[in-house]
């Protein structure tokens, strides 16, 4: 372990709330304060630290991830416009509840709970209560606590946030940037789900490790990386198959890798992985393993986000989730038939979902049949005669012409062998996420 991973070690097992400086580090670890310096910035980067004006750098508790509904009391102290108190360091704690203390105080008890953020004016013994209940206090109409209040909040360590609008005005704003956030319809991206403490090998190992880093972690594909994490290959249990335990991993790696960066939506990495038979997709910055993606943690992704309200399906998932391979040995094809939803007011196939089916078909074909990484530059819809719901189609990408940066795909739609739709898309040739062995 390096002294810059000991140091941000050390951060991580400090207690909440305890002070970090560039001296103490250099000091307890008797590292030069350059190297405290540069750990100490990447552990606020990191989430573990926070610089406070006038107090100092804090340990605080990492960001958890969170549901798009949460929100930190930090957040709700900006939507409050309020000014904090106390628990400057535990700001980045999200509320399990709000509770407004419009009631007796013995009812309060049985509402009140550990983590939860009370709404209250300017009564002492509801704030006195919610504290001695694990809540943290945002006290309406701009009136200050008392200092008992304060120091009970502290001793406890709970925040404290004080708001210039009254009751009702605070609930709303809450309210509103809570409503704002479930309808708001956010994009998945890999970092959000990308396993990240990730298991690998290096090139001069051999099967025998792999057998063991195999057993140990119940994997069988595990990406190969040089000593500064450079991507250089993957390998799997097909690779290691016959293999002796002493062959070196480098002679029975794949260099055929599907990379992915972090900021990627998963929505349309998953559509490659589906269409293309990628089990892994590895995700990287700059050449370099960050992470890893799994066709399973796709799945398990949407599982959970068919229960949030505020996401939904992507226009042409929702098209092309009837759609199937064709056994097609020439040319790209899948069928499927055209559904209520895929039609007009006339009640024949909508020539947008139509256009969407045959340009999803010509970029699959590039893909999957002819392995180009392309984006479409325009696509012409030249024939086209109505198509009834229920009706079953065939769409076929055929592969014109490819140049240096472009190539041509004729796409046609035909039922029961006859043309009833004819297109031709132009695209630009990308570069492929692929490693080869000439990027090696």
């Amino acid at each position: 372990m390096t002294k810059h991973q000991q140091i941000l070690t050390f951060i991580e097992d400090l207690a909440i709330g305890n002070k970090v400086s560039v001296r103490f580090i250099a000091k307890e670890l008797d590292v030069s304060e350059g190297t405290a310096y540069r750990a100490i910035k990447e552990a606020e980067a990191k989430g573990l630290v926070r610089s406070i004006p006038k107090v100092g750098t804090i340990r605080i508790e990492g960001v958890k991830e969170r549901q798009i509904e949460d929100l930190t009391l930090r957040e709700v102290s900006q939507i409050a416009e309020g000014v904090v108190i106390c628990g400057f360091e535990h700001l980045d704690r999200s509320p399990n509840k709000f509770i407004i203390a419009a009631m007796e105080v013995e009812s309060m008890g049985r509402y009140l709970e550990k983590d939860a953020l009370c709404i209250v004016g300017n009564r002492r013994d509801a704030q006195t209560i919610a504290l001695e209940h694990n809540a943290s206090l945002l006290i309406t109409g701009g009136l200050e606590p008392d200092e008992e209040v304060v120091a009970l909040a502290r001793q406890k360590n709970l925040v404290i946030i004080q708001s210039p609008y009254d009751t009702f005005a605070v609930t709303t704003m809450i309210n509103r940037a809570l409503y704002d956030r479930l309808i708001q319809k956010e994009l998945i991206l890999v970092e959000d789900i990308m396993v990240k403490d990730v298991s690998f090998l290096k090139p001069d190992m051999t099967v025998g490790d792999w057998r063991i880093l195999s057993q140990t972690t119940d994997h069988s594909r595990f990406p190969v990386v040089e000593n500064d994490m450079t991507l250089v290959g993957i390998v799997t249990a097909v690779d290691v198959a016959g293999a002796d335990v002493k062959t070196l991993i480098k002679d029975v790696m794949s260099v055929n890798l599907f990379l992915v960066g972090r900021d990627d939506p998963v929505t349309h990495i998953s559509r490659i992985m589906v269409w293309e038979g990628w089990e892994i997709a590895i995700v990287s910055d700059q050449g370099k393993l960050i992470g890893i993606l799994s066709l399973q943690d796709v799945i398990e992704a949407y599982q959970q986000v068919q229960k949030q309200p505020q996401f939904g399906e992507t226009v042409d998932n929702l098209v092309l989730s009837g759609f199937r391979y064709v056994d097609d040995a020439e040319h790209l094809t899948i069928e499927g038939e055209i559904t209520n939803s895929m039609v007009n007011d006339y009640g024949s196939a909508s020539c947008g979902v139509l256009v969407t089916v045959m340009n999803m078909a010509g970029y699959i074909g590039l893909r999957k049949k002819y392995r180009l990484d392309a984006i479409t530059e325009n696509f012409t819809l030249y024939q086209m005669q109505p198509i009834a719901v229920g009706t079953e189609i065939k769409v076929t990408a055929k592969l014109l012409l490819v140049a240096k940066k472009h190539c041509s795909i004729e796409v046609d739609v035909t039922v029961n062998d006859a043309v009833v739709a004819k297109g031709l898309m132009t695209a630009r040739i990308g570069d492929k996420k692929l490693v080869s062995e000439t990027s090696l």
